[in-house]
């Protein structure tokens, strides 16, 4: 096993015992929609949250009731290729790759990322920003490529002093902890 895969699993078995979560979430959320990134952004890219994640489902109810447009990411193979598409309410959400909830096909695809924010999920970050996923290079893949602004979501208790990172390994633009 590599050292990623056993620091992945120890991090994901102590995220899952993290207490005062619903208290944690809300308030990392609040601190992601007062930041001027995502007040000026007219597009939100976000995730639906596994139980154990920081659940921005919040934000997804808040920026949509702001008029901005709401993205999710549906996988589209094991390769590490997503597409982000619009979504108008968390009915237009189904049970997809990984049980992640993702939009369905009636949703629009994503073409046009400028004036967005990006929201990322991931196990843990460190203090360089950068994240440890799950291994399949799908965030990677997508920020390689994406010029704007980049948020982490994590809770303080899992940030790391160092992650192991390689030349593929994005980090995001600043990180959110409760």
């Amino acid at each position: 096993m590599s050292v990623k895969s056993e620091l992945r699993k120890a991090l994901i078995a102590k995220r899952k015992s993290v207490e005062n979560k619903e208290q944690k979430d809300r308030e990392i959320c609040r601190r992601l929609t007062e930041l001027e990134e995502y007040k000026n952004a007219k597009t939100v890219l976000l995730y639906a949250a596994l139980p154990d994640e920081v659940n921005c489902d919040e934000v997804i109810s808040a920026a949509l009731s702001e008029g901005k447009k709401v993205a999710l990411p549906k996988c589209l193979d094991k390769n590490g290729h997503m597409k982000y598409y619009f979504i108008t309410s968390t009915a237009d959400l189904k049970a997809g790759s990984f049980s992640l909830r993702e939009p369905d096909e009636s949703c629009k695809e994503v073409t046009d990322f400028s004036s967005s924010i990006c929201v990322v999920p991931a196990v843990c970050f460190d203090k360089k920003n950068y994240r440890l996923g799950y291994g399949g290079g799908y965030y990677d893949r997508f920020l390689k490529n994406f010029f704007y602004i980049s948020v982490g979501l994590c809770y303080n208790e899992l940030i790391q002093e160092n992650l192991p990172a390689d030349e593929y390994d994005i980090p995001v633009s600043l990180v959110i902890t409760d």
